[in-house]
């Protein structure tokens, strides 16, 4: 479309917007389809385009595009025009080498010559005339029109009208409540969206339980179930904003909430998908026969993955963020020395940040499992930036940095795959060779293929050691699954047979010995005559 002037810009814009009112009346309001809608799209695709929407976030021009020139289009037609050859041609400003614009009559109403940018050198309704498209028209709403228009009242069509799946008639047939408008939309778009929005939580929610319940490890079966999450908000984000904007037709200040929520949370599930996805990728590389799961390449190489996740991230939060409208770029370059002070202010602050983000990657613990860590045993309740708080297993809380927690030792026990036992048992100095060998042979019996034994783990019990008091049978076993009270439950009745079985064969327990040393002139007390 030609914007080489303000006269062509104003007389296209308002051609435009006129064809596209005369096929909705004409076709589209009683017979849409998708066709039809496509090409009322390109239409309003070249109304728009006289726009200048370069102060708008590029994820919501098209929407906010729609808004301004249906604003704009019902203000102009509504307003005096000033006569054809009045309007400014290209002529008028070729000696105008800067700030070229022009202001229809008796308005606000700016066309301007745009100086930088991919429309440079075209007339465009300048930005300002854009963000206050809607102030305009309530200023002339209530005026007569000024020209013929295809349909009357366009805004509030926009308010109550559907996408193609469903006809306007239909919508109008609704009962008088369901068309009333709300917070610029009708009420039966606020109920549809309602219930879009409360079908795609739970999907979400059930895909998240699906997956997520199983998950343990880092294996190859648990980072493909960790990538369902992202992989499904990637799938299903799209479809549930093409639903509320291209058939539900949410418009106005909704419509961009809308758009925005839908972008952000389709960047950071393509930031999730691809961290998960780098792990997953080498771990593939690592069962490769010629590198050890444990060995240095194979460490080397999980760590090149997180260092391409990271940077694969960034790359995706900056590149997101200028379609969100957020300059990131300008930020960080305009961080200098003050930003500096500030960091160096705050340095432990950094840390502990620092130290959470190392947590949330090497995930050595998650919210409900059990740790010990610097004399610390209690269940995870939290993983905040700043600390861990831990529930320890006499009620208290416990809150550690994370700056601490990212460097120390830490014994994850919900993640043991079993409980070992380990134990020594006395028998008295005086007992027979052949009595200590049928108390290893009683207790090797009672632990035979015992419950809960893994078979690679099979209990060990042998003769240890001579004592000056004891003879010591060492006995060492383990208890699958690792639940606590099972097994102790399970070690009580190990002591108990013991116990019967060493009393049926006559085989003593060493008891305590205590000697007691006297000074050579002390005599024992007398025992009074009574």
């Amino acid at each position: 479309m030609d914007t080489s002037s303000p006269r062509t810009t104003l007389l296209g814009f308002l051609a435009q917007v006129d064809r596209h009112w005369e096929i909705f009346r004409d076709q589209y309001r009683v017979s849409p389809s998708k066709q039809l809608d496509q090409e009322l799209a390109t239409i309003a695709a070249k109304a728009i385009g006289t726009l200048d929407l370069s102060e708008i976030p590029p994820s919501a021009q098209t929407e906010a595009g729609y808004d301004a020139a249906t604003f704009l289009y019902d203000t102009l037609s509504r307003i005096e025009l000033p006569p054809v050859d009045e309007i400014p041609d290209s002529a008028a400003f070729e000696e105008v080498k800067e700030d070229a614009e022009w202001t229809i009559p008796n308005t606000e109403i700016t066309i301007w010559r745009v100086e930088t940018g991919l429309n440079e050198g075209e007339f465009l309704f300048s930005p300002e005339t854009v963000a206050r498209a809607r102030e305009f028209h309530q200023k002339v709403r209530g005026l007569p029109y000024h020209r013929a228009v295809a349909i009357e009242n366009t805004t509030t069509l926009r308010n109550i009208g559907p996408g193609w799946w469903l006809s306007m008639s239909t919508i109008e047939s609704l009962p008088g409540w369901l068309n009333s408008i709300f917070l610029e939309q009708a009420v039966w778009k606020w109920l549809v969206f309602s219930l879009l929005l409360i079908l795609a939580s739970t999907l979400v929610f059930l895909v998240h339980r699906m997956t997520w319940s199983d998950v343990h490890k880092n294996t190859i079966r648990d980072y493909l179930l960790r990538l369902a999450l992202p992989i499904f908000l990637l799938l299903v984000t799209p479809v549930v904003s093409y639903i509320a904007i291209q058939q539900i037709n949410l418009i106005g200040s909704l419509s961009q909430v809308v758009l925005l929520t839908a972008e952000t949370i389709k960047y950071l599930a393509a930031i999730w998908f691809v961290w998960i996805a780098s792990l997953l990728i080498i771990e593939l590389t690592i069962l490769s026969p010629r590198i050890q799961d444990n060995s240095l390449n194979a460490q080397l190489l999980r760590l090149t993955a997180r260092i391409t996740g990271i940077i694969l991230g960034f790359v995706i939060i900056f590149y997101g963020a200028s379609q969100l409208g957020i300059p990131l770029l300008g930020v960080l370059a305009g961080v200098g020395v003050g930003g500096l002070a500030i960091a160096l202010a705050a340095q432990d602050s950094l840390k502990n940040l620092l130290g959470s983000l190392t947590v949330f990657m090497d995930k050595p613990y998650r919210p409900g499992q059990r740790i010990v860590v610097q004399g610390h045993d209690g269940f995870v309740e939290e993983i905040g930036l700043r600390s861990t708080k831990i529930r320890l297993l006499n009620g208290s809380l416990a809150s550690l940095p994370n700056e601490k927690m990212a460097n120390l030792d830490i014994e994850n026990i919900a993640r043991r795959e079993f409980i070992r036992r380990r134990t020594t048992i006395r028998l008295a100095c005086d007992t027979p060779s052949e009595k200590i060998k049928k108390a290893i042979d009683i207790i090797r019996t009672i632990l035979d293929n015992h419950e809960g034994m893994r078979p690679e783990l099979p209990p060990r019990v042998y003769f240890a050691e001579f004592n000056p008091d004891s003879l010591s049978i060492f006995v060492m076993y383990w208890y699958h699954p690792p639940k606590r009270w099972m097994s102790l439950q399970f070690d009580e009745q190990v002591n108990l047979k013991i116990a019967e079985r060493f009393e049926e064969e006559g085989i003593q327990l060493a008891m305590p010995t205590y000697r007691t040393y006297l000074p050579p002139d002390t005599k024992p007390a007398k025992t009074p005559n009574r």
